[in-house]
């Protein structure tokens, strides 16, 4: 059953986003529609998407499964469903994915689609995104909306991870000396050949000062205590209010930086502390905080934007 929630016209020239759902048994099937809906709110209410949104159409694909719920390897749960989604994809407990690729491309094929939103029928937090192949989200997660937006942003526009606090399922992917190919990120190599040089004002200085010791001591005691919680079995509104916590510290924190607002680089991105630097101070590729991308994703998403609506 597919529903449309946007439709600006033909899908030749609009970017068609599909979102589909896993774990949702036929009872759930109006739970479904109003977490694909949401999901649609809170990507459209992040620039540039909120004000490219004539480019897009986006349908909603309800497929049930067998019981509510999708696979998570580390809780005891396995289920078989539709889309195949699955918590612990190479061995991190919080991202999401599906080994059930043609599975899911009979299923998708039902509609045309550019980009692809797998939804989760889960309240546990996670997701993840893959880019050129599609973006998954705990649609019952109390961080839903930055799971949808964030990821979208991997799978949609190529964009790099620019936090290096949290512990990742791969390390290395930007050794030393090699320009990364995210659009936001760089090595620094060559100032005056900076990816995103044109928008660097004149007196931003590069590499580009901010109070990294700070950030790093807040940021990795709460890792620290989500990695004791999670182990401890701790209920997921209480890993909820952790995040809360660490936002109401970190973004304050951040704003008050010399250069917030400014595009330079940030040494801090892309899983390494050192050695690889981020456009701007925060971003939604760096923290929760934020109800915004910086300009450089911002470019980098309607490059793509225009590639499939143009």
């Amino acid at each position: 059953k597919v529903v449309s929630i946007l439709d600006h016209g033909p899908a030749a020239t609009r970017v068609d986003l599909l979102v589909l759902g896993d774990g949702y048994a036929a009872a759930d099937e109006e739970r479904f529609w109003a977490d694909a809906g949401k999901a649609a709110d809170a990507l459209f209410a992040f620039e540039p998407f909120r004000r490219r949104q004539e480019d897009f159409n986006v349908r909603a694909l309800f497929v049930p499964s067998p019981a509510s719920g999708v696979t998570d390897p580390r809780a005891g749960t396995f289920l078989r469903t539709p889309l195949g989604l699955s918590y612990n994809a190479f061995d991190s407990e919080r991202y999401v994915l599906t080994y059930e690729n043609r599975a899911l491309r009979e299923i998708a094929a039902q509609v045309p689609y550019d980009a692809l939103l797998l939804l989760a029928n889960s309240h546990k937090y996670g997701g993840g995104g893959i880019y050129n192949l599609w973006t998954t989200a705990a649609a019952r997660s109390a961080e839903a909306d930055y799971l949808v937006v964030h990821e979208m942003g991997h799978s949609f526009a190529g964009l790099g991870d620019e936090y290096y606090t949290s512990s990742v399922s791969y390390e290395d992917f930007n050794p030393p000396g090699v320009e990364p190919w995210e659009p936001n990120l760089t090595a620094l190599l060559d100032p005056e050949a900076l990816k995103w040089r044109d928008l660097v004002a004149e007196e931003v200085p590069l590499p580009t000062p901010w109070d990294q010791a700070a950030y790093d001591q807040v940021s990795l005691e709460y890792q620290a205590e989500r990695r004791r919680l999670r182990a401890a079995g701790a209920a997921e509104e209480v890993l909820e209010e952790l995040f809360d916590q660490v936002r109401a510290t970190t973004e304050p924190m951040l704003k008050r930086e010399t250069f917030s607002g400014h595009v330079g680089a940030f040494e801090g991105g892309g899983y390494r502390a050192k050695g690889l630097y981020r456009p701007q101070v925060d971003c939604i590729m760096f923290t929760r905080n934020p109800d915004h991308f910086c300009t450089v994703c911002e470019r980098a998403i309607e490059e793509v934007i225009d590639l499939y609506s143009r």
